[in-house]
């Protein structure tokens, strides 16, 4: 079927965000659950690579992937996803990394969800210099959007970082996803990066109405 890039994981997010759908009801949404009341980069990981793995059954898609070499510089490093293709019979190499991680719209305009992009982009240079040759990273980044203001039920160990969102939602002065929009706008002011965006439609869990925003940004290369 082909190489695997930014449209390419555009599609299949836009595909699992439907089956979503499927399994809600007017009260109580899947990905606002796993969303409002834990980060959800480890269940959207392991949905991307069912999907891939289920459609690219040419290719090798590795879970927390830990690159062996069988030499002594090897590590521990682990990443999300892998994407392998077979070199031969008995050996596989990573072509693209895929690496995932979950804010909350709080978290919006602290610097270190860009560090966090970096950082991941950092690592899988380092793999790619290992390897003699160009590995693909391309990223997701969600942030989490609460929308409604709820104070008389669910602490912050049911409802992660309900307090912040409680805070974020009565000083009304950040909107989103504008505010997120702005935010990697200002760090792409080139043409190092393309990104692609997908807004998912409210869904409902125990009175919260919850939206998710997702960037999806691959370093060119």
């Amino acid at each position: 079927m082909g190489k695997i890039g930014i449209f390419e994981v555009r599609h299949a997010l836009l595909e699992i965000i439907k089956e979503f759908k499927t399994t809600s009801s007017d009260d109580f949404n899947e990905l606002a659950y796993i969303s409002a009341t834990n980060k959800s980069e480890l269940y959207l990981r392991d949905k991307l690579a069912i999907y891939f793995q289920k459609n690219y059954p040419e290719l090798i898609v590795s879970r927390e992937y830990l690159h062996k070499s069988g030499l002594l510089d090897d590590t521990n490093e682990r990443y999300d996803i892998a994407i392998l293709e077979r070199v031969n019979n008995i050996n596989v190499e990573p072509v693209l990394i895929i690496e995932l991680k979950n804010w909350y719209c709080h978290d919006v305009p602290s610097k270190k969800v860009w560090n966090a992009v970096i950082s991941d982009e950092m690592r899988v240079d380092l793999l790619s210099e290992k390897l003699g040759r160009l590995i693909d990273v391309i990223q997701i980044i969600t942030f989490t959007h609460i929308t409604n203001r709820v104070t008389d039920d669910l602490h912050n160990g049911i409802i992660k970082y309900q307090s912040f969102i409680n805070d974020d939602v009565q000083k009304g002065k950040k909107k989103y996803p504008d505010e997120i929009d702005k935010y990697f706008n200002n760090w792409i002011q080139n043409d190092e990066r393309d990104l692609v965006k997908i807004e998912t439609g409210p869904g409902k869990y125990q009175r919260r109405e919850i939206k998710n925003y997702f960037y999806v940004i691959s370093k060119k290369n």
